[in-house]
């Protein structure tokens, strides 16, 4: 037999609705709650260590708590309990259960349950950021933007109502978009299963004093009235398309500024829910579409809302979505129009394309317009008042050239494939995907600089240089990046989100933030992994070797870059194992000295960029510059030349003889000529890579650190000692000013400069070098090679100090950890010479010969194994 209570949410008991609903509200009777349970810092719940109050709300306080098993950050809720609910407390812990098993990225996860003093509480994630209300009064937002936010929200809810569990609260203050712009929904406080559920009333209206309304409202009514669907007000059975409801007034709010339904009162409000009296939005640009599908979903009656949340999505996304569709069934992308012809149509109305055109290369606004100019400039003051301004000013010069190079190019792609008819559909498709690539690195950039402080402030300069130019993807034609969709549904945007995650990250490396940056990257990894996003695995993977390269941790970096190569492997995925394998090339050669090793690996990268088609692209640059520095570390100095020049060719030709990419080819050629002994040329080619890098980044780089040392050394190659002691002197201040006291490239620096001491004959202020190199290395525990090397050289300045016994001392150590096994080498037979030196002085005639008979023997040897 039905249930017939239900069935007033049905056919024509629904009109009658409004008096229902006003009935039920003021006729509640009020429950009476337990005070509640207030909790002191340092006050343990299960294994939670609370650490202070966040806040209080109707369901119950919040406070931030730790967790030692896990090493982490959680919220902490302690929900009320009322008095006459004697299961409220059980029921409340299997709902919370529930949630608990709830795993969405835009859902606060939940990790633990549990009752304290007859209480139950819930351990969440800890998420900063601002709330809906707060996000939308920050600053202007598009329709688009706020669109995005509430989709994603409503992914979540979605994802709530399959695993069968009812919100009952959407509102503003329940939508938390993250700081690392992932959006959550949160405070399942008044969450219910998913089976329509009546909440109890008491005596009709007229037995209620209009004087406790306030207080029957807040027991009987569980929600928030603003955003209350008709059946909550009146106490009818709520289920999934009650949330619909409240998503949709929230949705309103937040696209129009006003709530949907007028009322200053509770009762007027309850009224106008009631009988559907929506308020005309005021003018906006949020199309007409979405209006629609929102008015649908505020219906009164139920049944003629949206089935679910994802068929209100589904409508929503076909508005925003129509080019995204396209290029899945047409290898197109957004904004393409005038594939009518696929339809059925040849052509579109040229009038119609042209502004279609317009519209897509205005996207860009969102993400670079006066309002990010304004916050740009008033972070830079707060952060660097002195430089602030000039900084300022040069970084938004080159955003607006960006900027608008970005849309010349975007509306050019659009109108070879839609007006002028000059591109083919597959062509316009790869050229929009690598310029929504370029997009995406330069909104990650802004996010960086709108945050800046001081550090961020002086390096600004690098972070926007170093954008690639839109144009190149005019030049560089490839293909499309793979698209993992196996979680399309139910991440819905998610790996977009992700991927600027991994791009700021980038950024951070990029301003110095190594540390900031491993983090961001970490993050990111692990959520690819929660979700089984492998491309994006290896993406992450990249990033994180890449930061452990720049901190010096060789190990580290290698582990996570090969990794990153097998990922990417496995997926197809061959832009990723070019670029992975080209860096893991790097990494091994340069800072590990297995130079066959590196070789191998520029083998994996070049067959990837075969298969791509793409020798001729900015990847085959990075790669043929990797292959010039690891043939010029193995001694093979013609390879290394003609793949440096091949480099610096392909550079200049996609992005112009000035981007600081050409300066990195520039560097490598120097060093190539260096080690010809065409020292001339190798200034010259230095000298340049200089005026570039300080040109783009100003005075504090890495890269200008670079250019700096690799001019000290083609100036000591040359005899000009007082010149190569200015360089080395000013590349070691920079070395440790940017990257500490304790870095490997310090201790490089450091070497270099005792070398330069050495020529100038300053043979104590080389010792104090050299030892500072030593010390450092054996501090950092470096390869043992290194260790030696650095002691050896110490050894040789305190041998030209006329200190033989501490020399000696020196060499020693050196000559103990290059030890007896492994290959011949000819740093071993230098060292036992110096210290035959040494004896000889000391007038240990026997030693000396003996130990000179030994260097002599480790030469002739190391020259045969060559």
């Amino acid at each position: 037999m039905s249930d017939r209570v239900d069935d007033t949410l049905r056919g024509p008991q629904v009109p009658n609705l409004a008096a229902t609903m006003l009935a039920a509200t003021l006729g509640a009777a009020a429950k009476a709650e337990e005070p509640q349970l207030e909790l002191g810092s340092g006050e343990v719940v299960g294994r939670y260590i609370v650490l202070s109050r966040l806040g209080a709300g109707s369901m119950g306080v919040v406070y931030a708590a730790y967790d030692p098993e896990l090493d982490r950050k959680v919220a902490l809720k302690l929900l009320r309990s009322r008095a006459d609910e004697a299961d409220a407390r059980a029921r409340l812990q299997r709902e919370a259960q529930a949630m608990a098993r709830l795993q969405h990225p835009n859902v606060v996860a939940v990790f633990d349950v549990g009752a304290f003093r007859d209480h139950v509480w819930v351990a969440m994630e800890f998420v900063e950021g601002q709330v809906l209300s707060a996000w939308s009064a920050a600053m202007r937002r598009t329709w688009r933007e706020v669109l995005d936010v509430l989709c994603a929200a409503g992914r979540g809810l979605a994802a709530a109502h399959a695993a069968g569990l009812v919100h009952r609260d959407i509102k503003p203050d329940n939508i938390m978009v993250g700081g690392d712009g992932r959006v959550r929904l949160m405070d399942f406080g008044l969450a219910r299963s998913g089976t329509a559920e009546r909440v109890r009333t008491a005596a009709p209206a007229g037995n209620v004093p209009a004087r406790n309304l306030v207080a029957t409202n807040a027991g009987a009514i569980l929600g928030t009235p603003a955003y209350m669907a008709p059946e909550q007000f009146a106490g009818l059975p709520t289920d999934a398309r009650t949330d619909q409801f409240g998503w949709c007034a929230t949705c309103w709010e937040a696209l129009y500024g006003q709530r949907p339904f007028a009322g200053d009162s509770f009762m007027d409000l309850a009224l106008a829910v009631g009988g559907g009296v929506l308020r005309p939005p005021p003018p906006t640009s949020a199309p007409r579409w979405v209006r629609r599908a929102l008015e649908r979903g505020l219906r009164t009656d139920p049944e003629t809302r949206f089935p679910a949340m994802d068929d209100l999505l589904a409508e929503l996304a076909y508005g925003q979505g129509r080019p995204r569709r396209w290029l899945q069934r047409f290898a197109l992308t957004t904004g393409l129009v005038g594939l009518a012809g696929f339809f059925g149509t040849r052509e579109l109305h040229t009038a119609e394309a042209e502004a279609a055109c317009e519209a897509a290369g205005a996207a860009l606004e969102q993400v670079w317009n006066d309002d990010v100019r304004a916050q740009l400039a008033a972070a830079f003051s707060r952060a660097s008042p002195h430089l602030g301004a000039i900084m300022a000013e040069h970084g938004a010069g080159w955003l607006d050239h960006l900027a608008a190079e970005w849309k010349a190019t975007r509306v050019s792609v659009c109108r070879g494939a839609t007006v002028d008819h000059t591109h083919a559909p597959e062509l316009a498709a790869t050229q929009v995907a690598c310029l929504d690539e370029r997009r995406i690195d330069l909104e990650a950039i802004v996010g960086v600089l709108v945050e800046a402080d001081a550090e961020v402030v002086q390096r600004a300069p690098y972070l926007v240089s170093g954008l690639v130019p839109a144009s190149i993807c005019l030049r560089e034609v490839r293909s499309p990046r793979p698209v993992d969709l196996s979680h399309e549904t139910y991440l819905g945007a998610h790996p977009i989100a992700l991927r600027r995650r991994l791009v700021r990250a980038a950024a951070l490396e990029d301003s110095g933030k190594f540390p900031a940056g491993l983090t961001a990257a970490n993050d990111v990894l692990h959520e690819a992994e929660r979700f089984g996003l492998q491309a994006l695995r290896a993406e992450a993977l990249m990033r994180i070797g890449s930061l452990h390269e720049r901190l010096g941790d060789a190990v580290a970096a290698e582990r996570a870059l090969e990794e990153a190569v097998w990922i990417a492997t496995g997926e197809g995925h061959d832009e990723l194992v070019a670029e992975a394998a080209s860096m893991l090339a790097f990494t091994v050669s340069f800072r590990a000295g297995r130079h066959e090793d590196g070789l191998r690996w520029a083998r994996l990268s070049q067959a990837a960029l075969h298969r791509l088609g793409a020798e001729d692209s900015l990847r085959a640059a990075r790669l043929h510059s990797v292959l010039g520095t690891v043939h010029r570390l193995r001694g093979d100095l013609d390879a290394a030349l003609r793949h440096s020049e091949r480099a610096l060719a392909l550079r200049e030709r996609l992005l112009g003889p000035e981007h600081p990419d050409v300066a990195r080819s520039l560097n490598t050629l120097g060093n190539v000529a260096l080690a010809r002994g065409e020292y001339e040329q190798a200034v010259r080619w230095h000298e340049r890579a200089l005026a570039i890098r300080g040109n783009a980044y100003g005075v504090d780089s890495h890269d200008v650190a670079t250019s700096m040392k690799n001019l000290g050394d083609a100036h000591l190659a040359r005899g000009a000692v007082d010149d190569a002691f200015m360089f080395h002197n000013d590349a070691l201040a920079l070395r440790e000013r940017l990257l500490g006291p304790d870095h490997p490239d310090v201790a490089v620096a450091l070497i270099d400069l005792g070398r330069t001491q050495m020529a100038r004959r300053a043979f104590a202020a080389a010792r104090d070098v050299f030892t500072r190199a030593a010390e450092l290395r054996e501090r950092i525990a470096a390869l043992a090679d290194a260790r030696a090397d650095a002691w050896t050289l110490a050894g040789e300045a305190t041998l030209a100090l006329g200190d033989p016994v501490r020399a000696a001392a020196l060499l020693t150590r050196a000559l103990e950890l290059y030890g007896d096994a492994g290959p011949p080498s000819e740093r071993r037979a230098a060292t036992l010479a110096t210290l035959a030196e040494a004896l000889r002085a000391e007038g240990l005639t026997a030693r000396a010969d003996a130990m000179a008979r030994a260097a002599d023997d480790e030469a002739a040897a190391a020259l045969r194994r060559k």
